[in-house]
């Protein structure tokens, strides 16, 4: 079934605006090595968390995820356009009925049985419907509007909605957390399951090892279409520099690095360097329920404190284009005229002094990241100018990730956060709704005015009436002033001469069953 949503013309404008940039002499002049090659090693820059796709970690992990487990569709190669894969047929009957028809004999590793109607309701309802042992998985907001999965026969069933989802199919159905589970294999391993998943996908997991990653290796049961590659090395590999190395050296195949790191990769022998627009969102929270940041004025007076460009020029080389807004083009509801702010010394320091604050000592909280420390010191340096003193809270990958989640995310001032986007608005948006509060809104941005136009953009079917409610929705963000937008970023494919690589636009999303060699 091919997603018809009405983002499709826009995604392929995105598509065509990818361009690779850099093209290795010996691109296609080892053919006889290339076809020897069974096996293929990636960087992943943040460690595997967990590998069940109702609790996936992040990117990192959805990318080993959907190639071991089966979507009822996925993306076609390099596309956001979809495929048939766990289904023989998918057809949306209604706005809130979907019907679907599995194939027969897709078979779940580790002697799990055969995949039934009964593992997609389980797979699907314990997103938030019927979670299991009450543990609500943070994406539900995938599955916003799901009343259930009717069982209708072995391989048959119909999703129910309780109202319209305009981004079910891309973002669910045909993504991470439309993987199909075997509901015995989950049952029967607990939290074990997390690293020990049972799919049906092309690849199965052999063993995941903390600080180090995974290995995947072919799944000789699966009935899809055989992979090129019989082994898949997910390296944990969190220092850009290291992977660099490591790619130099042929020891990694594939990685997707910063600007400053892949650049000068262009020359070097047997390298390839792809460039293509970025999918990421990247800004400075501001946490709006700790002093003296509950002050309106004072959140106002740190975003004209600070220097956008100066920022991006620091820690992307000039190469990352400035984000103003959540929503960037071409996704619906991009803002176009949002305001772009430039830094205002006078009105910052204006804005304190009404405020009551003369000298205000605070703290940015950052990943350990060549990119994010650098922005965080020009930061720092402009905060100071207005009266502000900014300690730099540096931290691993390991606490990172935690700072702003329960009640230890009540105690952060300022941090400099990168998400990685899709192409639907009411993806990006759910993170910033109030029971976000806790877990992903670090900002702890409680607009009730936000969380309506969230529901409202996602039931809409109209793509124009759904754009205006989008927009609306990011002013209001922009009110709260707790967000002051970054960039983009840039995506750097950096990959050996001999592997093709295969992931959507903006290389978040990796197809690792379709690389093949070059």
């Amino acid at each position: 079934m091919q997603n018809d949503l009405e983002l499709s013309v826009s995604r392929r404008a995105f598509v065509a605006g990818s361009v690779a940039v850099t093209a290795s002499p010996l691109l296609g002049a080892m053919p006889a090595l290339a076809q020897a090659k069974t096996s293929v090693a990636v960087r992943i820059e943040r460690d595997i968390t967990v590998l069940d796709p109702a609790f996936r970690g992040g990117p990192h992990d959805a990318n080993v995820i959907r190639c071991v487990y089966q979507r009822l569709i996925k993306q076609k190669d390099g596309s956001v356009e979809t495929e048939l894969d766990a289904a023989a047929d998918l057809k949306q009957v209604s706005p809130t009925l979907i019907e679907f028809t599995l194939k027969p004999g897709q078979m779940f590793t580790d002697g799990f049985g055969e995949m039934t109607a009964e593992d997609v309701k389980f797979s699907f309802e314990r997103f938030a419907v019927a979670p299991v042992d009450g543990k609500i998985s943070p994406y539900k907001g995938d599955w916003t509007g799901l009343a259930g999965v009717e069982v209708t026969g072995t391989y048959t069933g119909k999703i129910n909605l309780s109202q319209p989802n305009a981004g079910l199919l891309a973002i669910a159905i045909a993504d991470a957390s439309g993987c199909i589970v075997s509901k015995k294999a989950v049952m029967a391993r607990g939290v074990e399951h997390n690293t020990k998943p049972v799919g049906s996908g092309p690849y199965q997991v052999v063993s995941v090892e903390k600080q180090r990653g995974a290995v995947l290796k072919r799944n000789p049961t699966y009935s899809g279409a055989k992979p090129t590659f019989e082994e898949i090395k997910v390296n944990f590999i969190q220092d850009p520099k290291t992977a660099e190395l490591a790619l130099r050296s042929g020891e990694l195949d594939f990685a997707v690095l910063p600007p400053a790191i892949a650049e000068p990769m262009r020359s070097a022998q047997g390298i390839v360097v792809d460039q293509s627009p970025g999918l990421a969102y990247v800004w400075l929270g501001i946490n709006m329920e700790k002093a003296p940041f509950t002050d309106l004025r004072v959140r106002q007076a740190v975003r004209l404190a600070l220097d956008v460009d100066q920022m991006l020029l620091a820690g992307f080389n000039g190469k990352a284009p400035r984000l103003n807004t959540l929503v960037m083009q071409p996704i619906l509801g991009a803002w176009t005229e949002a305001p772009v702010y430039k830094r205002n010394v006078a009105e910052a320091k204006k804005l304190l002094a009404e405020a009551g604050q003369s000298a205000i000592k605070t703290r940015i909280t950052i990943l350990n990241q060549p990119a994010y420390q650098t922005m965080a010191l020009v930061a720092q340096a402009l905060l100071k100018e207005v009266g502000i003193t900014a300690e730099l809270d540096v931290q691993e990958g390991g606490t990172y990730w935690d700072a702003g989640k329960g009640e230890a995310g009540k105690n952060l001032d300022l941090f400099m956060m990168r998400f990685n986007g899709k192409l639907d608005p009411n993806f990006l948006m759910q993170w910033f709704v109030s029971s976000q509060i806790g877990t992903w809104n670090w900002q702890r941005f409680n607009s009730p005015e936000f969380d309506r136009l969230y529901q409202e953009a996602i039931v809409e079917s109209d793509p124009a009436k759904r754009a205006a409610t989008v927009i609306k929705a990011q002013q209001e963000m922009d009110k709260s002033a707790a967000f002051v937008w970054l960039t983009n970023d840039v995506a750097f494919a950096v990959r050996r001469a001999s592997v093709k690589p295969a992931y959507l636009p903006g290389a978040l999303d990796w197809q690792l069953d379709r690389f093949t060699s070059a």
